[in-house]
């Protein structure tokens, strides 16, 4: 496996994606695209890659893009070396793994010892020819330790070619002094920092396709050899000898003197592949037909016999990863909530067989703003006449029973408003309300008992809430997710796209503020199953009905390019004319 390719274009990856959100791409983009493949197969050039980093990453936009590039770097696509690093449990074993075998990703292999007053770990190598590979290597270093270690983690010092025009500069506040080698100190004490996506599943996983094995440069010859195949799960020895220029019984004489055994290195380089398509988010029908097996059955069987585990296992593995990663850089924001208002807290605490419209409004009274807010969502006209009192919104516009969901709402407005950078906040909550009343309309409650009825009123009014995150100041991704939310013609055409290149998830997310507030179990459970009905069509499940009514309502009210008519085209006749009928009130 080409682990020095797959790091690098890993890296080209994530500048390309976070220059196509700043406004930043041009031709060189265009350039870079058509290098990945060389990239990945490792058949490029030092001096071509220095020379598109240096075109990707200009020198008056370092600082900036150092600032941002941390978001975007994905650890999946660098290959199962770099894969296990984010898997372990702290820091040292990460090293541990990585250290030995440095130089099959960075460009000199790395040195590393333990320095006294203060006691630091030290980490140090040659610098390139190309101060600013050396820099990316670096970065690379920060956001791993930072997974690992959680955001606090820094460095002490920093000795780098870049210096002042590091990348790093704009993330750390280490001391950073020029030098030709690089050499970077942490504190001991963050080597043995428990890490919270320590697992053990991926560690059993991806080990055996790190074992060092063979002897010294064959298997790495053979291995390059493979590289030059279209179908991996084809290749028979009797190739591999052509391609070294031996004869087949010449070819297996050279691997018994070295204790190699060609099926075993075979499967090896055929799953390591396997794991990172899976990992990556490649469906296990088309990893087994880009590697050669002829039918999904036969790559399963030979990917469990390799592995241990299914390759649907290992998606779901992927999947999760690719969610915490997404979702990690929300985590500090949702940390930071401060707990519900005072009215908020009463109102939510309340029995629902003890919420009379008295209590509700003395409650309310209490809170001029929260009292303004529901008097001007209530006089929406799809609520009705406008109404003239708190127990006429209440009572008769929003309806007794949606009042502690709009509390939920009105709070995490309150709350996430000023670091909001969203245009209109007040569409979002809007399109929330709307999301329940098309789904009153469309569907209605009758089929349902009353606890099924709770639960999707929770999930129509208040499971889309992670949009307050989403484009939240301190969202690592904001700026991408304002330029997707802008394009996009639907909330589903949006979803998918934060979920494609953000693995971020609008319900899953939504999940991290509830926790935060004390919310029962069930609806985050009902959340996450709407994480994994987004691309169900039909109006026939309750998750479907949900997701239609959320995507028509946040198309119709919030989307500044969305495209409503073009959803309520695919709908049948008679619920295309009831949901126009409703939206023409709003």
């Amino acid at each position: 496996m080409q682990y020095k390719g797959l790091f690098w274009s890993a890296i080209v990856r994530s500048l390309l994606s976070l220059r196509r959100d700043s406004g930043l791409h041009n031709a060189v983009d265009s350039r870079a695209l058509e290098m990945l493949h060389q990239l990945e197969s490792g058949l490029f050039q030092d001096g071509d890659l220095h020379t598109l980093l240096a075109e990707l990453i200009p020198v008056h936009q370092r600082i900036s893009i150092g600032k941002s590039l941390i978001g975007y770097i994905d650890f999946n696509k660098m290959g199962n070396l770099v894969m296990f690093a984010t898997a372990v449990k702290n820091i040292d074993s990460a090293l541990a793994t990585l250290q030995p075998r440095s130089s099959e990703i960075f460009s000199q292999q790395l040195s590393q010892h333990t320095s006294e007053a203060p006691l630091c770990t030290v980490l140090s190598w040659q610098g390139s020819a190309s101060a600013l590979a050396d820099d990316l290597q670096v970065y690379f270093l920060f956001a791993l330790f930072r997974h690992l270690a959680g955001r606090q983690f820094d460095f002490t010092r920093a000795e780098l070619p870049l210096a002042e025009a590091s990348l790093l500069s704009s993330l750390s506040s280490a001391p950073i002094r020029h030098a030709d080698n690089i050499q970077l100190a942490f504190e001991k004490k963050w080597g043995n920092q428990l890490s919270f996506y320590h697992s053990q599943a991926i560690e059993k996983l991806l080990a055996p396709t790190l074992s060092k094995t063979t002897g010294p440069g064959l298997k790495e010859s053979i291995q390059a050899i493979f590289d030059r195949a279209e179908a991996p799960a084809r290749i028979r020895a009797e190739w591999v000898a052509e391609q070294m220029g031996q004869t087949e019984s010449g070819f297996r004489r050279t691997l018994k003197n070295h204790d190699i055994a060609f099926s075993a290195v075979l499967k090896e380089y055929i799953h390591d592949k396997s794991c990172q398509k899976l990992i990556s988010g490649n469906k296990t029908d088309d990893t087994a037909s880009e590697l050669g097996f002829s039918d999904r059955r036969s790559f399963e069987r030979s990917f469990k016999e390799f592995t241990g585990i299914s390759a649907g296992q290992l998606r779901q593995l992927g999947n999760r990863l690719r969610f915490q990663k997404g979702n990690g850089s929300l985590l500090d924001i949702v940390d930071n909530l401060p707990p519900l208002p005072e009215t908020i807290q009463a109102l939510l605490n309340i029995e629902d067989d003890k919420l009379t419209l008295d209590t509700v409004v003395e409650l309310v009274t209490r809170d001029p703003i929260f009292q303004a807010h529901i008097m001007s969502k209530a006089s929406k006209a799809v609520f009705g006449s406008t109404p003239t009192n708190l127990e006429q919104a209440i009572g008769r516009n929003l309806g007794l029973s949606n009042i502690k969901h709009l509390a939920v709402l009105f709070a995490a407005q309150q709350q996430l408003n000023a670091q909001c950078r969203h245009a209109d906040v007040e569409k979002l909550t809007d399109a929330m309300l709307l999301s329940h009343e098309l789904y009153n309309r469309l569907f209605g409650f009758e089929q349902v008992n009353a606890e099924q009825k709770e639960i999707i009123r929770q999930l129509l009014l208040f499971g889309t809430l992670s949009s307050f995150l989403f484009f939240h100041e301190e969202c690592l991704f904001v700026d991408g997710i304002l330029t997707f939310w802008d394009d996009a013609s639907s909330l589903l055409a949006f979803t998918q796209r934060i979920s494609d290149e953000f693995g971020l998830c609008l319900y899953g997310s939504t999940s991290l503020m509830l926790l935060r507030w004390g919310f029962k179990n069930t609806i985050n459970q009902q959340l996450w199953k709407l994480c994994q009905a987004q691309e169900c069509v039909g109006v026939e499940t309750i998750a479907s009905r949900v997701i239609l009514s959320q995507n028509l309502a946040y198309t119709t009210v919030a989307l500044p390019h969305g495209d409503v008519d073009r959803e309520l085209a695919a709908l049948p006749a008679e619920l295309a004319t009831q949901a126009t009928a409703l939206l023409e009130k709003w």
